[in-house]
């Protein structure tokens, strides 16, 4: 019984179900919507926020190296003594160094506030004269090391931008060298270390900043000692960076910060030269990570990257946000499932009601439908009685007749024919089957007429049939359930009057109307005839469940109508006024 309850309550919440299943994806993928574009928006206008910044730092050491060379550097006093100096001995070109160095001092040191570090004279074949950063390293060939040079004392035109070197990795802006004749000297190299541009990120944009420079690139052309300053980076073991951890105001370096699906990622787009930005929890933190490729002025797109760190507000902010409504939403999810297990616990409360005033409905009736078989088997009883009595009489006093004794005989089994159909008509009621099946509503109805033929015949009842022939799949049982108990009704009010019984289709409405002749329901009642428990017989007659269960059956169970009304009618030339019960049954709902 729980199942058939469980799918009629399906059946009836499945609208409700649905709705609220639809109102609460729909809510989650708005908000979900939301919540990733919020995101995706901020990690955009980062992006393009680091990215003007690079550019526009770049910029402004570009035109801060122009100045520097056309306002320091190309002079005679400073390119002529590279002139002097190349391809002199030794001594004669430490003695040239010297006076460069002596001579450039003052003006480096004033560089230095600016960050730049890097002041490199070279000679129009490579060779290395003077380091301002480093006066002790000179002398050695840059031909194969510093494409940036060579390029300028080949090309004879300015180049810039990022190079990896012997000593620092960084932005170089390279010119060539002329006299006053026009006449190829050599070529200065002014740049700015990347470490610089690490810090400026770190203290415009309160970010932690990686700058990683690829691994096999550096160890080609860094001098050793330098390159074991570096450590191998956990965003990419590729790359290497170096950092003084103990100068970092904040400082991701946890082997552990990337899962492995991380790293591959990573490894892929950094591979392929991609700029990109992820965003992660760590730590209780929630960061934006930006990777920017660092192309090298030999066309390498990957030769470094920048890598930014930043905690971000917003994403928290957003993420509590999106979890909080996750959160409500869960509420409600579980308010609704709290409140359909209530209302199914309730229709399974209301369905055992149902089945218990049912079970009492049907007890009753099985009274009644032993007074009525006692009705119609006491007329048989007495034919069969004097039957055989008549037979043992005549027998006694040897005056029996052989045809006397067969239609004696006959009739005696006649009448218990009419015994035993008698138990099947009344038997069929009790029948508990619930499915659907095929039938003539007029069989049905003269089946139900037959079980109170004793009865109407004894109180002069008058029963007329106006039913048309019709084929019927529903449940038949129930609704022959409901005909006798509308007709017991019809009768026990009844005394020596009339019943019609009326049955027609018409379009998609099967109407059944059951009218008595006895008066009519009291306007105060009437509206109650259907509650359960309510009865307008003595109590010694009625419990009050015959219509509450009518009134079940054919709402519930067979999806129809059933109404009532007092109504007046003629048969006979003579006036009655009754009840009139009224089954409508919809045949596309049967």
């Amino acid at each position: 019984m729980n199942f058939i309850t469980f799918k009629n309550f399906l059946r009836e919440f499945i609208l409700l179900i649905s709705l609220f299943f639809i109102i609460l994806i729909s809510v989650f993928s708005y908000f979900s919507y939301q919540h990733n574009n919020s995101i995706n928006n901020y990690l955009d206008d980062l992006s393009k926020q680091y990215e003007l910044q690079y550019h526009i730092t770049y910029d402004n050491f570009h035109k801060l190296s122009q100045n520097t060379f056309y306002g320091i550097i190309n002079k005679p006093e400073i390119y002529n003594l590279v002139k002097y100096a190349f391809k002199k001995d030794e001594k004669t070109q430490s003695f040239y160094r010297q006076v460069l160095y002596d001579r450039l001092l003052s003006d480096y040191n004033r560089l230095l506030d600016f960050k730049f570090k890097q002041i490199h004279f070279h000679f129009p074949d490579n060779t290395s004269f003077l380091r301002m950063h480093k006066a002790d390293k000179f002398g050695d060939d840059l031909s194969d090391f510093r494409f940036s040079i060579a390029k300028v004392n080949k090309t004879l035109k300015p180049l810039d931008g990022y190079e990896i070197g012997k000593i620092v990795d960084g932005f170089r802006f390279v010119y060539p060298i002329f006299d006053e004749s026009l006449f190829h000297v050599g070529s200065i190299e002014i740049s700015v270390d990347s470490d610089f541009f690490d810090k400026t990120f770190e203290q415009n944009f309160g970010v932690d900043t990686h700058f990683l420079v690829r691994k096999s690139m550096a160890e080609k052309r860094m001098f050793p000692e330098i390159l074991k300053e570096f450590k191998v980076s956990h965003e990419n073991d590729k790359y290497i960076y170096s950092e003084n951890i103990n100068e970092e105001f904040l400082h991701y370096t946890d082997p552990e910060f990337y899962s492995l699906e991380e790293k591959n990622l990573i490894s892929s787009k950094m591979e392929n030269s991609e700029k990109f930005i992820i965003n992660k929890k760590y730590k209780n933190k929630y960061l934006a990570i930006y990777f920017l490729p660092i192309p090298d002025i030999e066309g390498n797109k990957n030769s470094a990257y920048m890598v930014l760190y930043k905690h971000s507000d917003l994403i928290e902010q957003v993420n509590y946000n999106y979890f909080k409504v996750i959160f409500i939403l869960f509420l409600f999810t579980l308010l609704f499932v709290f409140y359909m297990r209530y209302k199914y616990k309730q229709m399974l409360q209301d369905k055992n009601n149902e089945y218990m005033l049912s079970q009492q409905t049907k007890m009753v009736a099985l009274g009644e439908m032993i007074q009525n078989i006692s009705h119609q088997w006491r007329q048989p009883l007495s034919v069969i009685s004097i039957l055989a009595s008549g037979l043992k009489l005549k027998k006694q006093c040897a005056i029996l007749e052989d045809k006397e004794f067969y239609d004696n005989l006959d009739g005696i089994l006649k009448n218990t024919v009419y015994l035993s159909q008698t138990i099947e008509d009344f038997r069929s009621y009790f029948d508990e089957s619930l499915e659907k099946s095929n039938f003539n509503l007029k069989n049905i109805i003269s089946q139900c007429i037959a079980m109170f033929k004793e009865e109407l015949n004894t109180n002069n009842i008058v029963m007329i049939e106006n039913v048309d022939d019709i084929e019927l799949c529903t449940y038949e049982q129930e609704l022959k359930q409901v005909l006798i108990n509308l007709l017991k009704n019809a009768k026990d009010f009844t005394k020596e009057g009339v019943i019609v019984i009326n049955a027609h289709e018409k379009k998609n409405e099967i109407r059944i109307e059951i009218q008595d002749s006895a008066g009519g329901i009291p306007k105060s009642i009437i509206e109650k005839i259907f509650e359960p428990y309510f009865t307008t017989k003595h109590n010694s007659f009625g419990i009050g469940l015959g219509l509450f269960s009518s009134y079940e059956i054919v709402n519930n169970e067979l999806k129809g109508n059933i109404l009532v009304e007092n109504r007046e009618f003629n048969y006979n030339f003579k006036t009655y006024k009754g009840a009139c019960f009224s089954i409508v049954l919809y045949r596309d709902k049967l």
